[in-house]
């Protein structure tokens, strides 16, 4: 597989052609297969997902332009969306104006992301001053016990695996900006220490719980239940590339617990296990973006430990994948489709899929086919 041809031939193309707000900045992810908009609403986190992706294009694969171009337009919507303080909608119009808040605070997470790549990119000071403001935002957000979790103020309080996994995840990208990285490091150690110290993981049970309660909280049998197969495969890269960045072998040995836990007994029915990840599993069809997480996790863990057996298991997922995922007539993925293939929607983007998983995981493949390391991802 050519990783790179298929990241810019396949699927940047895509959203370059179809989605890049000419008019009003941000992005336009509610797509159609062929790239007709059906909803110009627009889901704040990919403000930041999609200016991370082409500012990571840009910085990583190929310095093109229209990478740049794209980053700018991208980049210039947050004028218009970010509420005073600093705290970004969930969603909003084509204009700017929200339409829904939420507690997370994960927009503000890949705006820090995708504002910190694009200065690497640019050069452009209010990029860096944006970058730094979002991450202080959710930083403070997390760090105060009384919103630290989203969940929180619900009726069931509980701690969130994904939360602390995605905190991980953000400090590894602020890291590169270089300068006073203190703050970056200190919630990169939290949130790995979370989320191996934080009741998450049961070894008894091999498996990683989604949902911890607060305190004498007690969850719904749906919570407490709940797991979450794409954020374990997706957390087990992002701890794998710790490992690898700080040459940890203690960390190294976590992100494969979390993998190792995510594998069924008969290997052979690994692809069962990505579902939708969806808390209410109303079907029990797939979608894409596990398939995404679990590519890129095996695969790195096959470059790391060496063990034919997680290469075996990163093929299999990629030929499903490949295989029922892929739109061969108009690049990009399909959202879901069922076990045996049968695609559930031909939409291309909805209020929660646009250019992020797919891309993301590509650059991680390109960074090991073409490298043999997940380092130049990371820098």
């Amino acid at each position: 597989m050519d990783y790179r041809k298929y990241l810019t031939e396949d699927v940047l193309p895509f959203w370059l052609k179809h989605s890049i707000d000419e008019e009003c900045g941000g992005i336009l992810h509610q797509v159609d297969r062929e790239g007709n908009i059906y909803s110009t609403d627009k889901n704040v986190w990919f403000i930041g997902r999609a200016l991370w992706t082409f500012a990571v294009a840009y910085n990583m694969v190929e310095k093109r332009p229209e990478y740049l171009k794209a980053c700018e337009t991208i980049f210039s919507f947050y004028e218009k969306c970010t509420l005073p303080g600093g705290r970004l909608p969930f969603t909003c119009t084509r204009e700017g104006a929200p339409i829904q808040a939420r507690d997370y605070y994960y927009s503000e997470a890949f705006a820090a992301i995708g504002c910190a790549q694009y200065y690497r990119a640019s050069k452009n000071p209010e990029a860096l001053k944006r970058a730094e403001m979002y991450f202080d935002v959710m930083y403070s957000l997390y760090k105060n016990p009384n919103t630290k979790s989203p969940e929180s103020k619900t009726e069931n309080p509980c701690t969130v695996f994904g939360l602390e996994m995605i905190m991980l995840s953000v400090a590894q990208f602020m890291r590169n900006l270089g300068g006073n990285t203190e703050k970056y490091e200190a919630l990169a150690n939290e949130a790995l220490y979370n989320m191996e110290n934080g009741g998450y993981v049961r070894d008894d049970l091999r498996t990683i719980r989604e949902y911890i309660p607060i305190g004498d909280a007690v969850l719904s049998e749906d919570m407490a239940k709940y797991i979450c197969p794409g954020h374990v495969y997706e957390a087990a890269w992002f701890v794998l590339c710790e490992g690898e960045t700080k040459n940890d072998d203690s960390i190294r040995a976590f992100g494969r617990k979390l993998l190792e836990y995510a594998i069924p007994d008969d290997v052979k029915d690994t692809i069962s296990v990505v579902r939708t990840g969806r808390f209410k599993l109303e079907n029990e069809d797939y979608i894409w973006w596990p398939q995404c997480e679990a590519i890129i996790a095996y695969n790195l863990a096959y470059n790391i430990f060496g063990d034919k057996k997680y290469k075996e298991i990163a093929d299999r997922f990629e030929e499903f994948a490949f295989l029922h995922f892929a739109d061969k007539e108009c690049g990009e993925w399909f959202e879901e489709c069922t076990p045996d293939g049968k695609v559930v929607s031909t939409n291309k983007g909805t209020v929660l899929k646009g250019p992020f998983h797919l891309p993301r995981m590509l650059f991680g493949m390109i960074s090991l086919t073409e490298t043999g390391s997940i380092l130049k991802y990371l820098e």
